[in-house]
């Protein structure tokens, strides 16, 4: 038997008292212990008491309006399948959809790499090759609308990243 290994009857659960039936007598259970929900501070005004993780936490959550570009590849992939802590969201080819901010970061973090080695002649007079890297987003898509005022700057943040 594996030392990690916990099982049910090894274990001594505390059961409650009996009530009893007597006229006049009033159950009252035992007051339970106050849970400190993570995420809230006493510090933070104005937010909520919550804290800068928790409020990243909001914000993707937030519903914004977007619609995925069309694309002249026939073998495109019309849906796009996203999952975001296993759950999914299909975005339609030229159709605007109103989804949660966390499916719009994935959109905005796939991306298409390519390099390519032209060859010049230096300076010198010698061949030489250069290296140059593009990227562009695999499904381009528009924020039709977004209601949070740091949207913009959010998407804007995103888009620039380079993955």
């Amino acid at each position: 038997m594996n030392k990690n290994q916990v099982h049910s009857p090894e274990v001594d659960t505390v059961q409650p008292e009996d009530i009893s039936g007597e006229a006049g007598t009033v159950y009252v259970p035992p007051t339970p212990e106050i849970d400190i929900i993570p995420g809230t501070t006493k510090g933070v005004k104005g937010k909520g008491g919550l804290s800068t993780h928790a409020q990243e936490l909001l914000f993707n959550e937030e519903f914004v309006e977007v619609m995925v570009h069309e694309s002249t590849d026939d073998n495109a992939e019309n849906p796009i399948f996203t999952s975001c802590n296993g759950v999914a969201q299909y975005f339609y080819r030229g159709r605007p959809q109103v989804v949660r901010r966390k499916f719009v970061a994935i959109l905005a973090s796939c991306k298409e790499h390519n390099v390519t080695t032209p060859e010049y002649t230096a300076g010198d007079g010698s061949r030489a090759m250069s290296i140059r890297r593009t990227s562009s987003l695999k499904y381009p898509f528009s924020v039709i609308s977004d209601k949070n005022p740091r949207g913009a700057a959010w998407l804007r943040g995103l888009l620039q990243s380079q993955t």
